[in-house]
């Protein structure tokens, strides 16, 4: 398991068929779960959550382009951590829980640790599922909502698949396909750019070569493989400020691969930096996000949630992420609300 877990936040912006005016998850339930068209925000929610958790409960909703599948375990004996299965806040609009994700269509053999001849085929139809954490916000007054999702590694994740499953889930006659936009809360952003200077910037991407068979042996079995560029400044501090300027001046440079074909830094599917500040000497990792063109903090649960083995206490990580959703996220998110963390 990871050592350094995180939580990532994405708004859930439905997208109505009907330019006229947005409309909300009540609207939806309405047009797309047979909702009554007097009924009130309280059972609209309702019919959204049953929605939400329907297919992941009675089976696994799986992603054939990631090779991995979202679901919930029922049992108790083997899925540890059934009891904080998703459940919602009515009054909220709220889902938080852990549910179970992870890939399969692998060639992965079972062997034990103990033992090495008791051993056995897993089998392509079968998943190695993990637990991981949820927390969504479907306001049955508004159009747009939110979801985070936990997640341990690049490796250890069910991000894709989950954001493809609200995406898909919250379309149909009246409505396309829901949007998913990264967020992180402006206390995340604003915590640390004071002072703080850019240690080194890294870019990664993992490299093909379409080279033609060739008498070096070499050339033949390597043609895939991840390439890590880390660039760090020496003799001249840059702010964090001047990130996007440093990320400009970067991107001109590339990568040469054996089939003499240049990939530009600009290209490579991860971009991100680390920060120091000065002050408190502390460090944080900021990733590019393409769609809003900036660095955006990734927000590690190390020293926010305890950790065992990398797996966060759940409980913890319930309530780290209720408190910044009623402390900031809603005022940001809500505007038409007028909600104040100072109210």
């Amino acid at each position: 398991m990871a050592a350094n877990p995180k939580i990532e936040f994405f708004r859930i912006k439905l997208k109505a068929k009907s330019k006229k005016n947005e409309k909300t998850f009540r609207d939806f339930a309405i047009e797309e779960l047979e909702g009554d068209k007097e009924i009130g925000n309280d059972d609209a929610f309702k019919l959204c959550f049953n929605h939400f958790i329907s297919k992941i409960q009675t089976g696994h909703s799986k992603n054939a382009k990631h090779k991995k599948t979202i679901t919930i375990i029922s049992n108790p004996e083997t899925n540890p951590y059934y009891s904080l299965k998703p459940s919602l806040r009515i009054k909220e609009n709220i889902i938080s829980g852990v549910l179970n994700g992870g890939p399969y269509d692998k060639d992965a053999i079972v062997s034990s640790i103990a033992d090495k001849s008791d051993n056995s085929k897993l089998g392509r139809d079968k998943s190695v599922l993990l637990p991981y954490y949820v927390f969504v916000y479907l306001p049955s007054d508004h159009y747009e909502g939110l979801i985070a999702i936990h997640s341990n590694s690049i490796e250890e994740t069910v991000t894709h698949i989950l954001k493809k499953y609200i995406s898909n889930l919250f379309s149909g006659s009246n409505f396309f396909q829901a949007k998913l936009y990264p967020y992180v809360p402006q206390s995340f952003q604003d915590e640390f750019k004071d002072g703080a200077l850019i240690k080194n910037m890294t870019f990664s991407s993992t490299i093909i070569d379409n080279t033609t068979p060739s008498n070096k042996p070499i050339n033949n079995i390597i043609n895939e493989y991840d390439i890590n560029i880390q660039i760090t400044p020496k003799k001249t501090q840059v702010s964090i400020l001047d990130s996007t300027k440093l990320l400009n001046f970067i991107n001109k440079m590339g990568f040469t691969k054996n089939d003499n074909k240049d990939v530009a830094l600009k290209d490579f599917k991860t971009k991100k930096f680390i920060a120091k500040n000065q002050v408190t000497k502390k460090e944080k990792v900021f990733e590019w996000n393409s769609k809003d063109h900036s660095f955006q903090p990734t927000i590690y649960l190390e020293g926010r949630v305890n950790l065992n083995d990398g797996t966060p206490d759940f409980k913890e990580l319930d309530q780290f992420c209720t408190n910044i959703f009623e402390e900031e996220i809603m005022s940001e998110l809500r505007p038409d609300l007028n909600v104040s963390k100072f109210n």
